[in-house]
């Protein structure tokens, strides 16, 4: 049985479109603005990487080192879905 359907899938597999994406004409102002956008998030989120780290620096004086550790830990969560959401666009436009 599983090799039918094995078959079957690979005859289904035949049939499917692969389509690829394409830019609508007119929409280059698009792009240009989703690279100005990329671009602020970028040194956003490393001026944010920064100033947590300073925070923790001097929180490690004054005895709030958690408080250091929680803005840096977000700053990286931040980082992250920040680059993700740059790649899953790349993968659209």
């Amino acid at each position: 049985m599983s090799n039918t359907l094995l078959a079957l899938g690979i005859k289904f597999a035949g049939v499917l479109p692969d389509p690829t994406p394409e830019q609508p004409p007119g929409t280059e102002g698009v792009n240009t603005l989703l690279n100005y956008l990329s671009w602020g998030v970028i040194v956003l989120g490393l001026a944010g990487f920064l100033a947590s780290a300073g925070f923790l620096a001097f929180a490690a004086f004054t005895g709030r080192e958690i408080n250091g550790f929680k803005g840096l830990v977000l700053a990286i969560i931040v980082c992250i879905l920040a680059t993700g959401a740059g790649a899953i666009l790349r993968a659209f436009i």
